[in-house]
């Protein structure tokens, strides 16, 4: 008896495993995308009064994150809801559209198949609240102008022309976003002019966030169905939002200012008799340090110059934390060299040694230079210098070493304001071998002789690693690898680029790539690699 139960349950168990459903092996994968077979309205309709728009489509769909995914233009603010029922999605929305204009919803690639999220491709639906179409149509292509890449999904907007036109709070009138290659077309407009605008538009809410978003512009008003040009718009970064002072910090050993953005310099003007020493760190924090004997607060006068040469003036009171106990606690003091250790140098180089802290007393006597061990020469022997705050020291050296050279650094022999010091430190670099790098030579061809120039080599992260401020440029010692050439053209002539500032109708300064990556190898020189400028 127990063997023929026995024998059942197998039984039921084989047969309850034969009738579990599995998805079939094999056969092609599906990769047709669904295709739209019909629409209420249907494409192109004129005198549309309704407030529904459903389409139709060959195979079942889902819908993909549509509220960020579909544009419509002009600029509805219309809101809808969706439904997807099998084959069709229905919009419903809450008002019916404004009269007398033609809308273009934009689907992208929001709805796709259900089997393999295939997206519909070039699904878009037209239709018009007027008895005609608009058949405007504005396109061209956006590009960084420090990199020259083609930018993805940036907004490309329309906006009426008005002298109080402000993009941190208007929203374009007519938009398209820009495909994989920066391309954009707004296509059924009104034929008129227009103001156009580029913005990376991050947060999807088609305003203008100048802290950390990029921007371009065309300075005219452009003419929609009239103008047959391609538009070609060039991003920058330009943060033209007022500087303020964000906070400070107060604390026992130093007191920070915070900006609300980078600046590029600053100047302190103490009210008072008393000074004190200061530096700008990571370009937004500007640190006082507490330097006995000094009053209970300290005014100062500031003037900080942002990125875009403005300049701003703050009074400020300097007021440290009282100090609770016998010993201060210091933060400790650090250091970065240019280059960095372990790179190599040539037997004449330029080296920087950058301190957290400005510096009261450097012993060039003790800090020694030394060849292949053997020699050991002096900082005093070489011509140094230090900047302004007195925390970063440049130091032109020579050397005749073979193998390395090594900065010998004893403790005490640099002394902070604070009155502490680096512990001893050897900084040692190999020295550098002509065979292991390659030489760059040429020339900027076409170029106007009034213009200044400037010549950078870029890597393919577009790091600078050289500059040249002549047109008859030579890059040495460059390590093997893939390069980018470039020429800013120096209108300010103050040997750096300028971004744009659209409030001003000021382009960034224009910035030339030659077209072609340039590969080099080690003890190769390339010669006559010119680039030349357009007319």
């Amino acid at each position: 008896m127990l063997r023929i139960i026995f024998f059942a349950i197998v039984c039921l168990l084989i047969f309850e495993r034969c009738a579990q459903q599995v998805t079939p092996t094999g056969g092609k994968k599906d990769s047709i995308p669904p295709t739209l077979v019909e629409s209420s309205p249907l494409n192109k309709t004129l005198n549309f009064k309704g407030k529904k728009v459903e389409l139709f489509f060959d195979e079942y769909v889902v819908v993909d994150n549509i509220n960020q995914k579909l544009i419509i233009t002009p600029e509805a603010d219309n809101p809808y809801s969706y439904k997807q029922n099998g084959m069709s999605v229905a919009l419903t929305f809450k008002n019916p559209f404004k009269d007398s204009t033609t809308f273009t919803l934009n689907f992208g690639d929001a709805i796709k198949d259900f089997a393999e999220k295939n997206p519909a491709k070039n699904l878009k639906l037209v239709f018009s609240t007027g008895s005609s179409l608009d058949s405007g149509r504005v396109y061209g292509t956006l590009k960084d102008v420090r990199t020259n890449k083609p930018i993805f999904d940036a907004l490309v907007g329309l906006y009426n022309v008005t002298d109080t036109l402000n993009i941190t709070k208007q929203k374009p009138y007519y938009f398209s976003r820009t495909d994989s290659s920066g391309v954009f077309s707004i296509e059924n407009i009104q034929m008129r002019s227009y103001k156009m605008i580029a913005i990376d538009d991050k947060n999807r809410n088609m305003l203008y966030n100048a802290k950390d978003e990029r921007m371009g512009f065309i300075s005219k008003p452009i003419n929609a169905g009239t103008d047959s040009v391609a538009y070609n718009i060039e991003m920058f970064l330009s943060d033209n939002t007022p500087l303020k002072i964000q906070r400070t910090l107060p604390k026992v050993n130093n007191y920070s200012v915070v900006f609300s953005k980078a600046i590029e310099k600053v100047q302190v003007t103490f009210m008072n008799k008393d000074t004190l020493p200061y530096l700008l760190e990571a370009g937004t924090n500007l640190k006082f340090f507490n330097v006995e004997p000094h009053p209970d607060s300290t005014l100062v006068k500031l003037t900080a110059t942002d990125s875009l040469g403005k300049a701003t003036d703050f009074e400020q009171k300097i007021a440290f934390q009282p100090q609770r106990g016998k010993e201060r606690q210091r933060d400790p003091m650090t250091f970065t060299t240019q280059p960095e250790p372990n790179k190599p140098l040539d037997h004449e180089f330029t080296y920087k040694l950058i301190l957290s802290k400005p510096i009261s007393k450097i012993d060039d006597q003790k800090i020694t230079l030394i060849t292949d061990s053997l020699t050991h020469e002096p900082l005093s022997a070489f011509k140094s210098s230090w900047n302004a705050n007195h925390n970063i020291l440049t130091i032109q050296a020579k050397s005749f070493a073979k193998d390395s050279i090594k900065w010998d650094i004893p403790k005490g022999s640099i002394i902070s304001v604070e009155g502490d010091t680096l512990p001893k430190t050897f900084l040692k670099h190999p020295v550098l071998k002509e065979e292991d790098y390659g030489l760059i030579k040429g020339r900027v061809t076409n170029a106007d002789t009034s213009t200044r120039l400037i010549v950078q080599l870029v890597d393919e992260q577009y790091k600078l690693i050289e500059t040249s401020y002549v047109t008859n440029y030579t890059f040495r010692h460059i390590p093997q690898g893939k390069y980018y050439l470039r020429v800013i053209v120096d209108r300010n002539r103050n040997q750096r680029w300028d971004t744009g500032e659209m409030d001003k109708d000021l382009q960034p300064e224009p910035i030339f790539y030659m077209p072609d990556k340039i590969l080099l190898k080690a003890n190769f020189e390339l010669n006559d690699i010119n680039i030349t400028l357009p007319k």
